[in-house]
């Protein structure tokens, strides 16, 4: 490369680094949070297992979705839109828009149930304010470029922070950890663990976070040449490991909380707000406020990815790209609108229940970008020397099996 281009090169690297950790928050949203308690406090450590092998599968996916952005230039949404028959890629697109509305909602329950254990606020008026948080970090994003990344890297700091120290309130010990893992052998033999581990594996692997993340990486990687492709590829392999592995390392931290001090309480937490008091009542009041300040910290920046999310949706299966603001202002008025709807309409579930139904939702359409991701994947002739290896396929291949039945577990009623 000729010397005056290598700070032009540099800076484009450098560019790459930053939609791994955008991708990770969509790990530590509030759906993942109501999961890995329950499993805490009702089995110990025994899930902890399933949670590694759920962030290991949310790596192995978003690697290929990032490899295809690297290498064809283009993001999931337009390949799809290109490539697959316009019927499938039709409900591909309808199957991604839904996943986006399904995460705002727990976003936004997430986020109101935060302010109304820290504030008093009731739930109708904690979704509203929450959504109103997003938008304005929307906002101040047309005038401070990439302001939203820096506002997602400081909420997920906080979370990290704030279960750090939990961790060193709960005490928890290694010898135990390993003692607990090692009964999750018996997983298959217990109904309701299963169903925990499952509800895990869903609540981990998000449809949006591979559109977001090709996308991202498609238009950083824009004018470059085969050469700086190569160089960009391994750029963002280390971008999205080490924001997994930060990811990864929340979600254990969530569960070893839960298992090392509500475990003995000798019922599952069922609810947020139950893990609240449980922890205040465990740990002290301080604990129960960290644990509340970090929910609404998860679920703002889980918020502001699913914005952006959907306007590369917009560009990739329309042809033309929405505003940021305007697709935000859409996106939280149609999930507020829903949050409010089901809380009037169906008061009984509780905002609990909701989250749960919307990592259900996630997980149907899931498939519906894993299936077109790995055809794409197999088939693409612009992969070329950054082709997916037959182990890699294999892996990904056994993956989305394992999440088609899942789907398929839900479907029939478990």
């Amino acid at each position: 490369m000729h010397p005056r281009h290598q700070p032009m090169a540099r800076a484009a690297l450098r560019r790459l680094i930053g939609p791994g950790l955008l991708v990770a928050v969509g790990y530590v949203d509030p759906g993942n949070w109501a999961t890995e308690i329950a499993a805490g406090s009702a089995y110990g450590y025994a899930l902890l297992g399933v949670v590694f092998l759920a962030s290991a599968l949310g790596l192995l996916f978003q690697n290929m979705a990032a490899r295809l952005g690297v290498a064809t230039g283009e993001d999931l949404a337009r390949l799809s839109a290109r490539l697959l028959p316009r019927p499938l890629a039709r409900l591909c697109w309808l199957a991604a828009e839904a996943a986006i509305l399904a995460t705002a909602l727990a976003e936004l329950i997430g986020g109101a149930l935060a302010l109304e254990l820290l504030f008093g606020l009731p739930l109708v008026l904690g979704v509203t304010v929450a959504a109103a948080g997003t938008l304005l970090v929307m906002a101040m994003s047309q005038a401070f470029q990439r302001l939203h990344e820096r506002v997602v890297g400081v909420l997920m700091a906080v979370v990290a922070l704030a279960f750090g120290y939990l961790l060193t309130r709960a005490h928890p010990e290694p010898a135990e950890i390993w003692h607990g893992m090692a009964a999750g052998r018996r997983l298959f033999g217990d109904h309701d663990m299963l169903a925990l581990s499952l509800g895990i594996l869903g609540a981990t692997i998000m449809p949006h976070n591979l559109y977001l993340h090709s996308g991202l990486v498609a238009e950083r990687c824009a004018g470059m040449d085969a050469a700086e492709r190569h160089r960009a590829l391994h750029v963002v392999e280390t971008d999205t490991g080490v924001s997994l592995l930060l990811a990864t390392l929340a979600n254990a931290a969530i569960l070893i909380v839960a298992a090392a001090s509500l475990n003995h309480l000798g019922r599952p937490i069922g609810s947020l707000a139950e893990a609240y008091h449980a922890l205040g009542a465990q740990l002290g009041p301080l604990a129960a406020i960290v644990f509340a300040v970090a929910l609404y910290a998860a679920g703002q920046s889980s918020a502001i990815t699913g914005v952006l999310t959907g306007r590369l949706l917009s560009r990739g299966f329309r042809g033309r790209e929405s505003r940021l603001w305007l697709r935000g202002i859409a996106t939280r008025l149609a999930a507020v609108c829903l949050a409010i709807g089901l809380f009037e309409l169906v008061p009984q579930a509780g905002p609990d229940r909701l989250l749960v139904l919307s990592q259900c939702a996630l997980g149907l359409a899931l498939p519906f970008a894993l299936l077109p991701m790995l055809l794409i994947a197999h088939r693409h002739p612009r992969l070329g020397r950054r082709a997916f290896s037959p182990a890699f396929m294999l892996c990904a291949v056994l993956g989305t099996a394992l999440v088609l039945a899942l789907d398929a577990y839900l479907l029939i009623g478990g």
